[in-house]
């Protein structure tokens, strides 16, 4: 017989043993896949070191009302709060799945109580027997030992699918400030636009009724009356469009925001005072793209399909669990837990796949495809973010130029208008003319107005094609 010492160091050197091996793994280590991008940024060189990036400790919106704009969108807006808990919810399964490697441990009290009938085979000797019997396991351990590493791959692609749902939850967020800031500055614009279109409208009403008067004196015709009632009526409709854009946007604003909006963001605040935001240096690097949320997203999935390829491995090979006992058995309740009614079990247990029809193969032909899948799926992820990019800064260099052309024709419209104040001062212009000069500095102001506006949304675009405040 074997001593019970001799049976415990045989079982501690096994269970030791199998340990050590669990430190072997079929998980195919990670190598980020090579993507292939333009050398320039439009006509722009790009740097690969990264070292020529516009960083500063400034927020990239510096403007309190900004500022607080952006904090009442991420307070209350209801696609962030669901997508906050869909990310707690992978949260939890990810510590759910790193916890598996780790040994279940409980604590059971069971009864049982059986009759067998006389001359059968346990009875032949003996005859009825009833008898009654309590367990108490006090500490019960079962788990599995991870020879090949498939719970470590599962647990490691646990993880990665948990990075990556944190990550998509950023680029949410940095697309919902793009979003917020880009409808406050429309709204601005909107209310401003109103604001020129009804001192435009003052004016057509002035002019039309300069028009009649001369009409009724036969200095005009009745088509220059017709007209002036058109150029009017035109006016109206345009006021209306803008007080309704206005109230479009500031109500797009709200839903954005998910609360409502405090009256201290739109008070002495205009789209044409000197908003500014962060320059970019030449030589904006190519790995910014690494750094944008929804490229990190891509690459986190892609470890993700790498780890469960590990774990699809280690499908083919055998799988041993291990459930160990200690307690006291008694065939009194009275007696439970008296001396010498101790007792204990260890049971190993292997599971060793022979045939499964294919089903092996078949899990890990799809967990490998699952991979070339998310491969391609983060080079795309590069390439569009190249695009963005591209698009981004290509847009902000002609939004730049409009809107310089735009405030030259207003510089050039005021300087008319206000030589046309004097002119009329010295009785050298009519009343008319002075009319119509200053609706033309209406227009450019108009125009400049929608400039600015088209300029602004491309620099908050930047910021959002760039990955946010981290990657600028």
């Amino acid at each position: 017989m074997i001593p019970e010492t001799t049976r415990f160091t045989s079982l501690t050197i096994t269970l030791f043993s199998a340990l050590l091996l669990s430190g072997c793994g079929l998980m195919p280590d990670y190598h980020r896949p090579e993507t292939a991008i333009p050398l320039k940024w439009n006509q722009q060189e790009v740097s690969l070191q990264g070292t020529n990036v516009a960083r500063s400790s400034a927020p990239y919106f510096n403007d309190e009302k900004l500022q607080q704009l952006i904090k009442l969108t991420i307070a209350g807006n209801k696609d962030l709060q669901v997508s906050a808990l869909n990310l707690k919810k992978v949260g939890e399964q990810y510590g759910a799945d790193r916890l598996s490697t780790l040994p279940n441990i409980g604590m059971t009290v069971e009864k049982t109580a059986a009759h067998e009938p006389a001359g059968i085979y346990d009875t032949v000797d003996t005859g009825a027997v009833t008898y009654h019997q309590f367990d108490a396991k006090l500490v019960s351990a079962s788990w599995e030992i991870d020879f090949w590493g498939r719970l470590r791959s599962l647990k490691e692609a646990s993880l990665n699918e948990y990075l990556a749902a944190g990550a998509t939850s950023r680029a949410l967020r940095i697309n919902l400030i793009e979003q917020t800031v880009s409808a406050y500055f429309n709204y601005l614009s909107s209310r401003e636009a109103a604001e020129i279109s009804t001192q435009l409208l003052k004016n057509k009403l002035t002019e039309k009724e300069m028009v009649h008067q001369a009409y009724l004196e036969g200095a005009l015709t009745q088509n220059d009356v017709i007209e002036a009632d058109k150029e009017a009526e035109r006016a109206q409709t345009e006021l209306m469009t803008f007080k309704l854009q206005a109230q479009q946007n500031y109500n797009a604003l709200q839903l954005l925001v998910g609360q409502p909006l405090p009256a201290s963001l739109f008070k002495n605040v205009a789209l044409s005072q000197n908003w500014r935001f962060p320059l970019l240096q030449s030589g904006l690097p190519s790995d910014v793209l690494l750094r944008r949320p929804d490229v990190v997203s891509a690459e986190y999935a892609l470890k993700a399909a790498n780890a469960r390829i590990g774990a699809a491995r280690a499908a083919f090979f055998p799988s041993v669990s291990i459930t160990a006992a200690g307690g006291s058995t008694s065939a009194e309740l009275s007696n439970l837990l008296s001396a010498g009614t101790a007792s204990w079990s260890f049971v190993p247990s292997l599971n060793l796949p022979i045939f499964d029809g294919g089903k092996n193969a078949a899990n890990l032909s799809i967990a490998e495809l699952n991979k070339q899948v998310e491969i391609v799926n983060y080079q795309k992820a590069i390439q569009q973010a190249f695009r963005d990019v591209s698009d981004a800064l290509a847009g902000q260099a002609a939004m730049k130029a409009r809107y310089g052309n735009s405030e030259a024709i207003y510089t050039a419209a005021m300087t008319q208008y206000q030589m046309s104040v004097m002119t009329q001062t010295a009785g050298q212009l009519s009343t008319e003319g002075l009319v119509h000069k200053n609706n033309e500095l209406l227009e450019a102001r108009k125009q400049l107005l929608e400039s600015r506006l088209k300029y602004l949304i491309q620099g908050v675009k930047l910021y959002s094609v760039l990955g946010g405040d981290s990657a600028i």
